[in-house]
Parts: structure tokens; C-alpha cells; sequence
């Protein structure tokens, strides 16, 4: 009965003593708003920002292009400019075509909106014409594998689009 009696005293007390102090706090007349403002340090430190993609530079992706579409080398030879290399089958088809369009004048590029795609990959918006080829742009990944190189799947769609 003793513990339940000095219970309930202390129960009261913190009661007592909190309401006290919120009444205090309220009546001391001093506005909330003029309490000095804390203004945190760390937001005013600017975050680090991400590290720079590595992105070839329209050159680099028009020296890949211009290699491709080089007519004097065939292009079972250009497996290095083309993500898995080239098979004898694609290198006879891309010979004949490149044959047919270098007859009619030499083709060129324009390589614009060069965007990282993911580690070691980039796209751009890539223009082929000719002077007796209407332009075609397309959107064209290109893979950085120890050099950057069209990859297999915009290779495919560069030659069906210049057919």
C-alpha cells in the first residue's frame, strides 16, 4: 500500500511539474519567432556531383562511322569497329551494299547529341547521306570496349536503313 501511495505522489508531481512548466512558457510573453533562428551548416554545403560520364566525342564516333563506311577496306576487316566483330555472311552482305552506294558517291555523317547510356555506352543521333542518297538519322549506341565501337544491334540497323 506504501509503494502504490508513493507511486501515485510521484505520478503526481511529474503532472504538477510539467503543466507548470508549459503554463511558464506560455505566459513568459516571448514569441516563439524571436528565438534566435538556427540555420543549418550542412545545407549550404553544395552536394558532390556525379562523376563525369565518359562520353566519346563526335570525332570518335564519326572516325568509327567513316571506317565502316570505307569502301577501298573490306569489311570482314572491320570486326574491330562493330561490338562482337563481324561474321563472314554480314561482312559479304555489308560489302555488296557499301559497293552499290559507293557507286553512287561517297557518304557522310553527322554526329550530334552524344548521351551516356550506362557504363561504358553512349548514344547519338547519327545522319547518313550521300549525294544520291536521301538522309536517314537514326539513334545509334556505340560501347567502349577498348576503343569505342558501334554496337551489333545499330550496326545491323545503320545497314538495313542505308539498303
Amino acid at each position: 500500500m506504501i509503494l502504490k501511495s508513493l507511486a501515485r505522489g510521484v505520478a503526481a508531481v511529474a503532472i504538477v511539474g510539467a503543466a507548470a512548466a508549459g503554463v511558464t512558457s506560455i505566459a513568459s510573453g516571448v514569441p516563439v519567432a524571436s528565438a534566435p533562428a538556427v540555420q543549418p551548416v550542412v545545407f549550404g554545403v553544395p552536394l558532390p556531383l556525379d562523376p563525369a560520364a565518359d562520353v566519346p566525342s563526335t570525332d570518335q564516333l564519326a572516325s568509327v562511322l567513316y571506317g565502316l563506311a570505307d569502301p577501298n577496306v573490306p569489311f570482314r576487316s572491320k570486326s574491330g569497329l562493330v561490338e562482337g566483330g563481324i561474321g563472314l555472311i554480314e561482312a559479304k552482305t555489308a560489302d555488296r551494299l557499301l559497293a552499290s552506294l559507293s557507286s553512287q558517291g561517297a557518304l557522310s555523317f553527322q554526329v550530334s547529341d552524344i548521351a551516356p547510356a550506362g557504363p561504358g555506352a553512349a548514344t547519338a543521333t547519327v545522319t547518313a547521306s550521300g549525294p544520291q542518297t536521301s538522309p536517314t538519322t537514326q539513334n545509334v549506341t556505340f560501347v567502349d570496349q577498348g576503343g569505342w565501337k558501334v554496337s551489333r544491334a545499330s550496326a545491323s540497323s545503320v545497314l538495313s536503313a542505308l539498303a
